[in-house]
């Protein structure tokens, strides 16, 4: 069993018991910030009159395929956050492990997949309708993180 500290943060003061290690969370946020930046410097060629002419296959500034690009981009920054901060959080918070992992573990699905199938269906279409899946998982981990906020608050209400 690991320890709910993360490796990265050996100071932090948290209960020792076991629980969920957030260790790939933590590195698939910061590689999924940094996956944003990548996408933006390759986006930034042909925007704004850039030094390259907008590829044939991305259309015009407000063409579907181009927004999706963009929102692709943009994924993979607030994503990359979320993860972290959930990641964070659940590290220091009672929840259940058993939850802990599912919001963990849909967190990184959603975090991985939500950004490369928007950018995907740029180009083929149809895969913009499989976005529902990894969105469906950050909301689901989202709602647990939630959750796992509210319970201590809940508990001081009940005394």
């Amino acid at each position: 069993m690991t320890d709910l500290t993360p490796k990265s943060l050996p100071h932090a003061k948290v209960q020792h018991r076991p629980g969920p290690n957030v260790d790939t969370n933590l590195a698939l946020g910061w590689a999924s910030l940094a996956a944003g930046a990548l996408t933006g410097l390759v986006l930034g060629l042909w925007s704004f009159d850039g030094p390259v002419s907008v590829p044939a296959a991305i259309g015009e500034y407000g063409d579907l395929s181009r927004r999706l690009l963009r929102l692709g981009h943009i994924a993979f920054f607030g994503l990359g956050m979320l993860n972290i901060m959930l990641a964070r959080h659940l590290a220091h918070s009672d929840m259940q492990r058993g939850r802990a992992v599912l919001a963990l573990r849909s967190m990184n699905f959603g975090n991985l997949f939500l950004p490369l199938t928007l950018i995907v269906a740029a180009f083929v279409p149809v895969a913009k309708y499989l976005t529902c899946l990894p969105a469906l998982a950050v909301t689901l981990a989202l709602s647990i993180g939630a959750l796992a906020a509210f319970r201590p608050v809940m508990k001081e209400y009940r005394k």
